[in-house]
């Protein structure tokens, strides 16, 4: 499934730049999904969009470094630097944020909240953070044709469960797997197991767990089929599963973590009118619910999603399945009723013009804030103090004599071209 993400950045940049009143410069990870800091580059081709040198657009616009699908990773940036080209005028990288010009900061646009990952970027005190719910954009346009689905259901099993890559902070999802082999659930489930983690190609009992908690003591190819779909599946949807079974449960990207970042997964069956199970960090539910989307307190125990224990949680969300298991085919179809009048209610929400300007509004408010804030931080102060007195090195203007005909280094002229621009707008 090719999903064109850039046209989203296209449409980042534009309101950026509206709000701003000038050029910025987009950084986004391309090929989409990638983690590798050399695949976070700039969004245009800098040689044919404008007159002036690459290097000097780089340095006279603000950036925006956009981590916005994935969660954020200090740590791993920190120890991940972009290798850079040495030379008398090299600066050394620094996280994802590794070109800075005239301007103190840079922003940085992400999608995750009660993040201790942003705390420390903001520490650093070089990123403005830019918060909205990237995957609530991207799912509005990967899930636009469930609107005008209208499902038959034929229901064979109870839960619906996609768990396909378990690397990382998917661990947890074959504990859950486990849990729902030694609760008698697995029957009631339509769900796959991969032995083999697509992105590491290795059978999990073989995996280095991060959490050894959640390595599974049985073996689960022996309770479910087999499957190798890739984690980019959470992509698309097949409307067959969803007329198959009453509830989704969804298993998030984040789970043993204390961050609130919402996915396309869990808007999958928002998108597909299905009531829903959110195994998430703790508050996820209300997360969903400060977006205008309903849940399931009144037919269901949500009191799972208040729990910080992640392994409490996990047994709590068994639980709750349990029990609905147990339900008398009268109390089935009285409370799947009620479920899914608020599923329909979460699904005309979710394609409504109320929603996609909630999402896009707040884009726009806290991109004009971050504006606002670099602004105010910013008195090109330390460019100038950084290049005045390299221009007058003999090794710096000998460098500078030799990479002047490459658009994408300095040269002498366009160092004095910038530093005249921010001397400028320090007087100013």
């Amino acid at each position: 499934m090719n999903i064109p993400l850039d046209r989203l950045y296209y449409y980042i940049e534009s309101v950026a730049e509206q709000i701003r009143g000038d050029r910025v410069i987009i950084y986004r990870f391309y090929p989409h999904g990638s983690k590798n800091i050399n695949d976070l580059n700039n969004l245009r081709d800098f040689e044919k969009d404008s007159d002036l040198p690459v290097w000097v657009k780089k340095a006279i616009f603000p950036s925006i470094w956009c981590n916005d699908q994935e969660p954020l990773d200090y740590e791993y940036y920190s120890n991940n630097l972009r290798p850079v080209k040495i030379s008398p005028v090299s600066r050394e990288p620094k996280n994802l944020n590794y070109i800075r010009g005239v301007f103190e900061k840079s922003l940085l646009l992400h999608s995750e909240q009660r993040s201790k990952n942003l705390d420390k970027y903001q520490a650093d005190n070089e990123l403005i953070s830019v918060y909205y719910w990237s995957h609530a954009v991207i799912a509005r346009d990967w899930f636009r044709y469930a609107e005008h689905v209208i499902q038959k259901k034929k229901i064979n099993k109870k839960f619906l469960i996609y768990s396909r890559a378990w690397s990382g902070t998917r661990e947890y999802r074959l504990r859950f797997a486990e849990l729902l082999v030694l609760t008698d659930l697995y029957q009631d489930c339509h769900t796959t197991i991969n032995p083999i983690e697509p992105e590491l190609d290795i059978h999990y009992n073989k995996h280095q767990f991060c959490n050894p908690n959640w390595r599974p003591q049985i073996v689960l190819e022996n309770y479910f089929p087999g499957s190798d779909a890739h984690s980019s599946y959470s992509a698309d949807f097949d409307i067959e599963d969803y007329e198959a079974t009453d509830i989704e449960v969804v298993l998030e990207t984040l789970f043993d973590d204390d961050r609130l970042q919402l996915t396309e997964k869990s808007l999958r069956p928002i998108a597909c009118g299905q009531p829903f199970i959110l195994v998430g960090t703790h508050g996820s539910l209300e997360y969903l619910r400060s977006y205008g989307f309903k849940t399931f307190a009144d037919i269901w125990d949500e009191s799972y999603d208040l729990i910080i224990d992640p392994q409490l949680r996990l047994h709590a969300v068994t639980d709750v399945m349990r029990w609905i298991s147990t339900w008398s085919a009268e109390i089935r179809e009285k409370k799947m009723t009620q479920a899914q009048a608020i599923a329909e209610y979460n699904r005309k929400h979710f394609f409504s013009q109320e929603f996609f300007d909630q999402v896009v509004n707040e884009l726009k408010t806290n991109l004009k804030s971050a504006f606002d804030e670099l602004n105010q931080c910013n008195n090109y102060k330390s460019w100038i103090s950084r290049w005045e007195p390299q221009i007058n090195d003999p090794c710096v203007l000998e460098y500078l004599e030799k990479v002047q005909d490459d658009p994408t280094y300095p040269s002498l002229a366009r160092i004095k071209f910038v530093l005249d621009l921010a001397r400028c707008h320090l007087q100013s």
